[in-house]
């Protein structure tokens, strides 16, 4: 299943060349890329991401239907430390919070962002998914 954006991005994140490693941060080369899985229910339209920068979070909606959210705090120096993910009950153990954090991911490599993983679903997902680790912002 693919994300249509509410606002057009770059390319897909490339390959990581830094392994973010335990909650100490630290950092060493890895080449690997895990491809992420698609959710494994089937919605009746292509889910949509959308960016409330002003509520300081992203918003996966299939039509009219909120499918979770992603919500962060924007530092000074602009790396977005990413606090929790929520996804609806009607979602939940299906893979949308796994297509939630990816298509976030994506769009803030596409933008050159940085990231703090304090969401433990988010660090769980980037010990399982090497390719955006790169987005981790150095300690």
């Amino acid at each position: 299943i693919g994300v249509t954006r509410a606002r057009a991005v770059g390319q897909q994140s490339s390959v990581a060349s830094r392994l973010f490693r335990g909650s100490g941060g630290s950092f060493e080369g890895m080449t690997t890329s895990v491809p992420v899985p698609p959710p494994t229910v089937a919605l009746p339209s292509t889910p949509e991401l959308r960016h409330f920068p002003d509520r300081d979070r992203y918003e996966l909606w299939s039509g009219d239907e909120l499918i979770g959210v992603e919500g962060y705090e924007r530092r000074d120096d602009g790396t977005l430390v990413l606090l929790h993910t929520v996804v609806t009950e009607k979602y939940g153990r299906a893979g949308f919070a796994r297509l939630l954090v990816a298509s976030v991911l994506d769009e803030l490599a596409a933008d050159g962002d940085k990231i703090v993983p304090v969401c433990t679903y988010v660090q769980k997902f980037l010990e399982r998914f090497p390719q955006y680790r790169s987005l981790v912002a150095p300690a």
